[in-house]
């Protein structure tokens, strides 16, 4: 994996963390409630998973946040 694009998932993982927090989920009642593992969660946090769109659509569906809202940070 090229540096950018380990670069790109650890600042999405983050941005899902603050988003995850600012909601009031820890990642198991995340995992659980988007049917994911929370182990799961935490790798797309840490940037180790490079999650797929159909995912990230239901993480932004339980948190309460738009994908043009989540990925928004990125277009700057």
């Amino acid at each position: 994996m090229k540096k950018n694009e380990e670069s790109f998932l650890k600042d999405f993982g983050r941005r899902m963390a603050i988003v995850r927090k600012q909601k009031g989920f820890t990642q198991e009642k995340l995992g659980f409630t988007v049917g994911l593992s929370p182990a799961y969660i935490g790798f797309i946090e840490q940037g180790r998973r490079n999650p797929t769109i159909l995912n990230i659509h239901k993480i932004s569906k339980v948190l309460g946040i738009s994908l043009k809202d989540i990925f928004s940070e990125f277009d700057k």
